[in-house]
């Protein structure tokens, strides 16, 4: 990790020898994070099987997941750390400002506030820490699906160290709780949206638990930070928007509702209209916007902002996590060790490079390539024995994200593996990591905001052959 305090001089602009060079820039993008995003000495890639640059020879399928960055994101952060390197009118202070007031332009409603976070699970810390602040007492954190969103949520939704090293480099101790929140009164409690064999849950059986539960623990004396899912690993939805308004409603003052929009596979008009409805939103930029691993957010509505000016979160506990840059002036806790996060900015100035150049382009022609994108996929998963569609061939609701089966139930990781390491002859061939539904593991097969955006602008002749590479590859692994 790069501490950006170490790289600080008077003025608040950065001092570096030169301005940004490709072997910088990589390790600079690989900073501000915990060890699942550093670099391999002997392979150069961090533990998604990303490289720390861009990587246009080999096949990424694998937004679901995690994407190297791309040749527009390396620019842009290029440019960035140009920019903070040869003081050209920009300050550390300035340039964190900027990020927060490009995604708000994009994702914002009015008097809504951005606080950045090192990954989707720092955001789950990160809206903790508020909730605990507006609560003052006992909270209930009511998570759904966590096997379907992150494998650190549950532990960071409890308080807890969710890794044995934070994202600014401490130690710490994995499972135990943040300093400053050991006597915190906090009880969490999960929501499925499927059986324990698979099958999905009607969505009126996951409202009417969600409201019981949060309805229990308000009853209880307690406060309840509900989430609602946006999308899952597997593209599927948890917590209904309308429930939530009327859970909001119902129990206004006393319950804190948070969207996990961290695949960000919706449209910014629905995270617009979420923070109207006065929720929380989480989006990392990491996912389908196709930047580098490890760029998270949340999103604050105005009458939050509002409660939290008047009543900040303790900075504490978030230390580790969290630099005072990250916040904007008003909401910034005391007690953050850190002044920013220069890996962190780097990241999302790629990711917001490719969610503008995304936006930007036509809406119709995008739908009409991920259209493209999805049929092609379920063409091919259908023509192949061997594979099979989750969810009998439910569409998923989120766009660009295709979860396939292997038909004989056999175990997809081999495969997974195999794929990346180019096994299966041509190019390396990434996915989305192996998640398990019931007792099968589903791999998936994803587009991300650069694929489409190009293949409106050249042509889809490009992911159809990729496509091609990928599925043949597969069969062969298979034998």
């Amino acid at each position: 990790m790069v501490a950006a305090s170490a790289l600080m001089r008077t003025g608040g602009r950065v001092d570096a020898p030169a301005a940004a060079q490709d072997p910088r820039l990589g390790l600079l993008l690989a900073s501000g994070g915990d060890d699942r995003i550093w670099l391999d000495p002997v392979t150069r890639r961090n533990r998604y099987g990303a490289p720390g640059k861009p990587a246009p020879d080999e096949l990424w399928f694998s937004s679901s997941t995690a994407s190297p960055v791309s040749p527009r994101g390396w620019a842009a952060a290029g440019e960035a750390l140009g920019q903070l390197v040869e003081g050209r009118s920009l300050t550390i202070g300035g340039w964190f400002d900027s990020l927060r007031r490009r995604l708000l332009a994009l994702y914002g409603a009015p008097g809504a506030e951005a606080v950045l976070a090192a990954s989707g699970t720092e955001a789950e810390l990160v809206v903790l820490g508020l909730a605990l602040s507006l609560a003052e007492g006992p909270l209930v954190n009511i998570v759904v699906a966590p096997a379907e969103t992150g494998s650190g949520v549950p532990a960071a939704a409890s308080g807890q160290h969710f890794l044995g090293r934070a994202s600014l480099g401490a130690e710490v101790t994995k499972g135990g709780r943040l300093a400053g929140w050991d006597d915190a009164e906090v009880t969490l409690e999960t929501v499925e949206i499927r059986e324990p064999g698979g099958a999905l849950r009607a969505q009126s059986d996951v409202d009417q638990e969600a409201a019981e539960r949060v309805g229990r623990a308000v009853a209880g004396g307690a406060f309840a930070l509900l989430h609602v899912l946006d999308a899952s690993k597997t593209g599927r939805p948890g917590v209904s928007r309308a429930a939530a308004a009327e859970i909001l409603a119902r129990h206004s003052g006393r319950v804190l509702v948070v969207v996990d929009a961290c695949q960000l596979r919706c449209p910014p008009r629905a995270i617009r209209d979420d923070l109207a409805q006065g929720f929380a939103v989480m989006v990392t930029g990491s996912k389908f916007a196709g930047g580098p691993a490890f760029c998270g957010a949340l999103l604050l509505p105005a009458a939050m902002t509002e409660r939290l000016a008047a009543r900040p979160p303790c900075g504490a506990p978030l230390a580790p996590y969290s630099a005072a840059l990250d916040w904007p002036a008003r909401l910034r806790p005391a007690g953050l060790a850190h002044v920013a996060n220069l890996g962190l900015g780097l990241r999302w100035s790629a990711a917001l490079a490719e969610i503008e150049a995304f936006e930007a382009t036509p809406a119709a022609r995008r739908a009409a390539v991920l259209d493209q994108f999805e049929r092609s996929v379920r063409g091919r998963v259908a023509a192949d024995p061997g594979l099979e569609l989750i969810d009998h061939g439910l569409r998923p609701e989120a766009p660009g994200l295709v979860p396939v089966f292997h038909a004989d139930r056999c175990d997809p990781r081999p495969a997974y593996e195999a794929l990346a390491r180019g096994d299966g002859g041509g190019r390396l061939c990434h996915l989305g990591q192996p998640v398990m539904i019931g007792r099968r593991a589903a791999l998936r097969v994803c587009a991300s905001m650069p694929m489409i955006t190009g293949a409106v602008r050249h042509g889809c002749a490009e992911v159809e052959a990729g496509l091609d590479q990928l599925f043949e590859s597969w069969a062969r692994l298979r034998g």
